[in-house]
């Protein structure tokens, strides 16, 4: 009988010795900081296609848009917002484009002599025309097919907007873009 407590034991101890050389072996479990964010788009256009993808800390939105019409919401489901977010929109201009969050909306145009208008309306105020050094301003760049920068939309080429600076105060989870190319 004596035995067979002693073999029990020897069984317990040595079961008990693994558990522990495995634990220390792997470490403890810590969630994995550097996991991409993950996104989901709500599209409310069905002609038009919008995808958000992570690259070198930055979030790109990607917007196809056949009619030239649309807008669609960008939640962040999973992790951080990464250092910025850039919208690519493959249109022919913009004659508007609305960037909504929180109590936030800029209204974006780039007029028909390829200047670029933007104003802010923020949390029950009125309407402000913004201009480069503002926090609200949104940064765009025009690349020709060949993602060559130029000083003007061109056929076939991307309009490259940036989130403004404020988004990132924030601590938002979501926002929203309509837009409307001119060359309908």
């Amino acid at each position: 009988m004596k035995t067979n407590h002693f073999i029990s034991f020897c069984t317990l101890f040595l079961f008990s010795c693994t558990a522990v050389c495995l634990t220390a072996c792997t470490g403890p479990t810590i969630p994995n900081e550097s996991s991409e964010p993950e996104y989901q788009v709500t599209n409310n256009q069905p002609s038009s296609e919008v995808t958000v993808s992570n690259e070198a800390n930055t979030a790109i939105v990607e917007v196809f848009s056949d009619n030239g019409i649309g807008s669609a919401s960008v939640m962040l489901v999973n992790g951080e917002w990464p250092e910025s977010i850039v919208m690519r929109f493959h249109l022919q201009g913009l004659e508007s484009l609305q960037f909504s969050y929180g109590d936030t909306m800029i209204d974006l145009s780039v007029n028909t002599q390829h200047m670029i208008l933007q104003s802010v309306t923020s949390a029950g105020g009125t309407n402000e025309a913004i201009e480069e050094d503002s926090e609200f301003w949104l940064p765009v760049t025009f690349l020709d097919s060949e993602g060559t920068e130029k000083d003007e939309p061109t056929a076939g080429g991307i309009i490259v907007v940036s989130a403004p600076a404020d988004f990132y105060f924030e601590n938002l989870t979501e926002f929203t873009i309509n837009w409307i190319d001119f060359y309908r």
